[in-house]
């Protein structure tokens, strides 16, 4: 079918946007897939917001050392924004600079590294330390490409 073409740019732009919202979504549910999990506080913590990074701020919930409960991860709902509006996806545990091995544990001081080297029960996917990176290098532009294909771009 065709169409007038005094409509193309507002299909272009729908388009973009919905890319987006799906990209945002397919790296939410990766991130959950690969994030390590012990009590399940940190896999079940990826939010995808718009308009502000998300604050890590929400405590652990149970003991690591006596429970492991990650959730299956899910599709999140796709979250409509306007072309000039960011949207972000982020993990809003306050020690999930830890688990990206960015910053030092806030009550013992060990980096998420050390937990390899002492042979703890570690789940991120793939099981090493440097987990979040593997992702960033490997699979994020997998993850946008996803949103956008669907939509003829790249």
């Amino acid at each position: 079918m065709r169409k007038d073409i005094k409509h193309l740019t507002k299909d272009i732009e729908d388009a973009i946007l919905m890319g987006k919202s799906i990209a945002a979504s397919e790296i939410h549910f990766t991130l959950q897939h690969r994030s390590p999990f012990w009590t399940g506080t940190f896999n079940r913590s990826w939010k995808v917001q718009k308009g502000s990074p998300v604050a890590a701020i929400k405590p652990r919930e149970g003991d690591p050392e006596e429970e492991a409960s990650g959730k299956l991860p899910q599709k999140g709902e796709l979250i409509p924004t306007e072309l000039n509006e960011d949207l972000y996806v982020g993990n809003q545990v306050d020690y999930a600079a830890f688990v990206i091995n960015e910053k030092r544990h806030p009550d013992d001081g060990t980096m998420y590294e050390d937990l390899f080297k002492e042979n703890k029960n570690t789940t991120p996917v793939p099981n090493q330390a440097d987990w979040y990176d593997v992702y960033l290098k490997t699979s994020l532009i997998p993850d946008i490409d996803e949103g956008f294909s669907q939509f003829g771009l790249k």
